[in-house]
């Protein structure tokens, strides 16, 4: 038997005042890594010199990659640190590679609304309740994401939506509202289904002082962190050091490099999405090399695909070109076909992915970012999680129950009251006409 939500809506609320900067992480395929993701191995003799070669310093930011920072909680809370911990990332890595093209536009900001409102039907992550990186990097890979111009960060997630097919609808991917030929009489707003996409070729899991410093060499990382109350709380500036021993994760931020103060002190700099206000501009550091609050023991990369732009934006022969509608032909007959494809990949599917569906050299990698946990970033549909998913059907059920049996109350209470008034204003009248 469940509780009725309406009885549990006061603990509801005072939870979610007290973890209201913090954002979950679900582990959702990645339980059997929950108790031993603490536990680094001690590095190899190999590992060891390599660390000593590495520079004393390195920060991305100051080389002027790192693209703007953003607020999560902004209209209102949403825990999504997870994406965009791995979009601030995957969107600095697409700025490394436009450096490295000689390309000097505007940053891209990749769209973590779309995500938010199309990954969770996917079985990627749980929209503001939470999720991974790699359901971000999963969802790239497969799907890949528009830029912020799509859809801008509204807080919200894929609830707001009521597809039967068990997905979002077109517009929730990437949408446009202006008058329109077809629709004079005024401002409507359509789905945008062709668009510049931007993927995820690879990706996996890094662990360890080392690893870390041998990935960022690449560029910046997510990693997950446990943000203990003096660190949610009073941080504010300065390298943190936690003395409590807190290492709960439940926190995705981007590690942007590393540095060493003069007195030998080892150092993390790190993007949170708390704002520009909190902190050092949006930034904090925190000690290295001993695993404080747990943000050397996972930590996520991606190598970006940003090969769609080709198409688009080449200076000299673009195969499209842009319109109200999205990207269309630049000439007639320039393209015999369109490999830019409509959303309907995205918006239509109502199935989660399979692990068959991952082609054979991204599921090499990602067995080999990690041996302990080879289904890391495949979304599996197992015997268990269907019996989880009926347990909570049947739930469900009984809170529909519940909730029209309150409704039944609630009218019956109100039938009483509209007649108890009428009897009194019945007795009124009567004595009014007695008295006249």
């Amino acid at each position: 038997m469940r509780v009725s939500p309406l009885a549990l809506l006061p603990l509801a609320l005072i939870a979610s005042a007290s973890s209201a900067p913090l954002c979950a992480r679900t582990w959702k395929n990645r339980e059997h890594l929950h108790p031993k993701v603490h536990q680094l191995p001690p590095l190899t003799n190999a590992e060891s010199l390599e660390l000593l070669s590495f520079p004393p310093q390195l920060d991305w930011c100051d080389r002027g990659m790192c693209t703007p920072s953003w607020n999560q909680h902004i209209p209102h809370y949403c825990g999504s640190c997870f994406a965009h911990g791995a979009l601030s990332a995957a969107q600095d890595r697409i700025k490394m590679l436009h450096k490295a093209q000689g390309y000097v536009g505007p940053d891209v900001q990749l769209g973590r609304q779309t995500f938010l409102n199309c990954g969770p039907a996917h079985g990627l992550s749980d929209g503001c309740g939470g999720g991974e990186p790699s359901d971000v990097f999963e969802f790239m890979h497969h799907y890949g994401l528009p830029d912020e111009t799509c859809v801008p960060y509204s807080a919200t997630d894929y609830r707001k939506y009521t597809e039967t097919n068990g997905t979002c609808p077109p517009e929730g991917y990437c949408m446009n509202c202006i008058t329109t030929p077809d629709h004079p009489q005024g401002p409507h707003c359509f789905p945008v289904k062709t668009v510049v996409r931007y993927r995820a070729k690879e990706y996996g899991r890094v662990a360890g002082e080392h690893a870390m410093m041998k990935e960022l060499q690449n560029g910046p990382i997510t990693c997950g962190v446990a943000c203990s109350d003096e660190f949610t709380f009073n941080y504010s500036a300065g390298i943190f050091h936690d003395k409590t021993g807190f290492l709960d994760i439940d926190h995705d931020v981007e590690i942007v490099g590393w540095g060493e103060e003069a007195d030998g002190t080892k150092y993390w700099n790190v993007r949170n999405s708390w704002g520009t206000y909190w902190g050092m501009k949006g930034f904090f550091k925190i000690v290295r090399g001993v695993n404080n609050l747990g943000i050397e023991s996972d930590c996520h990369w991606v190598r970006p695909d940003i090969s769609d732009e080709e198409l688009v934006f080449s200076q000299t022969t673009p195969l499209y070109g842009g319109s109200l509608w999205g990207i269309v032909p630049f000439a007639k007959g320039a393209a015999t076909s369109h490999p830019i494809n409509t959303t309907a990949d995205v918006v239509l599917s109502s199935l989660p992915l399979q692990s068959e569906e991952l082609p054979p050299e991204t599921a090499e990698i990602v067995k080999h970012a990690d041996e302990e946990m080879p289904v890391e970033f495949v979304s599996l549909r197992t015997t268990e999680e269907q019996g989880l998913e009926e347990e909570e059907s049947t739930g469900v059920q009984d809170e529909s129950v519940g909730l029209s049996l309150f409704a039944l109350f609630a009218v019956l209470v109100a039938f009483g009251t509209l007649v108890s008034n009428l009897v009194s204003r019945f007795s009124r009248n009567e004595t009014y006409n007695r008295l006249v």
